[in-house]
């Protein structure tokens, strides 16, 4: 098997129509690209998890805290 690393950023997602569009629209509006995300739901039910590969990591998360939307650290990942 070959394995390769990648830095990746997690947010919390309101589990409702459009609220994946509200991250990605935050995104686009400030001109970073999402290469790839994934998404679970937790046990709750009430949020989702998006975990997303940007071409700019830092700048992603810089305009997302300042919109509002919440990074979710690893340590927190891995309670879930």
């Amino acid at each position: 098997f070959t394995v390769a690393e990648t830095d990746v950023l997690a947010v919390e997602i309101p589990d409702r129509p459009g609220g994946l569009a509200d991250v990605l629209g935050v995104l686009a509006d400030a001109g970073i690209n999402v290469e790839y995300l994934y998404c679970f739901v937790e046990p709750s039910g009430d949020r989702a998890i998006d975990v997303m590969r940007v071409e700019d990591l830092e700048g992603a998360m810089k305009v997302l805290e300042a919109a509002g939307i919440a990074v979710v650290h690893g340590d927190d990942i891995y309670s879930v």
